[in-house]
């Protein structure tokens, strides 16, 4: 089936998620260890500061990930621009003439989610396919990655926390913070990259409807479910339709072509049809 984005909206962003298919038995033959997390996250961030996309939140689990990803309608990369990232993107010595048919070529690229992720797809699986005595073959990730559009600021701000609670729903970690592969340990650490993200999770939250408060305040109203993780224990969440949607797993977040979390109901668009679900 045909992947549909939107091409209207000037600022778009999208929960995208890729995944290592399961066996008969519903085991996982090719899971990912430390080293493997770790190289995803790399030329997830490398490819990141190529292309003309922005990586909001991530959470790399142990047989697929998760990403919120940025995307504007309309490239305002410059070919000179362009031709420098060309350079980083071919290891050349020298930038190359930005009035090439060849950077051209490349800038049609930069802001193509779909270029994005089968670049990604396809240079871990090259990796990947050589980390075994015996050296794999063939493609790792299931064939298509889903894409789901997130059209207000309530979905976008649950399903980045839904993305975070990942490992704890998973009995990985009793705190997302402790969890290595994710945006709110990588901010908790203050990383480079944990700083480089905190602030691009506010810029995208205030983007879309939180720009009258603070950036302080913006990322409170983000990291205090994250801390307050009593709530698993008590299953108060449970009593809160909202709040399940984000501690349980729920397939609203994987299902149909966009998302739009209202104050009791929540629509999904699938197929260009409206299916609205009342959670209260």
């Amino acid at each position: 089936m045909k992947r549909r984005y939107d091409l209207e909206s000037d600022v778009v962003f999208y929960h995208v998620i890729i995944k290592v298919p399961d066996n008969t038995l519903g085991n996982t033959a090719y899971a990912f260890d430390h080293k493997h997390k770790s190289y995803l996250r790399d030329l997830l961030f490398w490819l990141e500061s190529i292309y003309e996309l922005e990586v909001i939140n991530y959470c790399i689990m142990s047989t697929h990930a998760h990403f919120v990803i940025r995307k504007e309608r309309e490239s305002k990369l410059s070919f000179k621009d362009v031709a420098y990232r060309f350079k980083k993107y071919k290891s050349l010595k020298e930038v190359p003439d930005a009035r090439t048919c060849e950077v051209r070529k490349f800038a049609k690229r930069l802001n193509d989610l779909g270029d994005f992720m089968g670049n990604l797809q396809k240079r871990f699986t090259a990796w990947y396919n050589q980390q075994f005595e015996k050296r794999r073959r063939g493609q790792l990730f299931n064939h298509c990655y889903k894409a789901i559009q997130l059209k207000n600021s309530k979905a976008l701000l649950r399903c980045l926390q839904y993305i975070e609670l990942n490992p704890v729903r998973a009995h990985m970690v009793n705190n997302s913070a402790d969890y290595e592969f994710c945006s709110f340990s990588e901010s908790n650490r203050k990383t480079k990259l944990g700083l480089i993200m905190k602030n691009k999770l506010i810029a995208a939250l205030n983007e879309f409807g939180f720009g009258d408060l603070s950036d302080a305040e913006v990322y409170k109203i983000y990291s205090d479910i994250l801390c307050d993780l009593t709530l698993f224990k008590s299953e108060e969440y449970n009593r809160d339709p909202e709040l399940n949607l984000i501690y349980s797993q729920s397939s609203c977040w994987s299902t149909g072509r966009s998302i739009c979390l209202l104050k009791d109901s929540f629509i999904i668009e699938k197929d260009r049809i409206h299916k609205e679900v009342f959670i209260a």
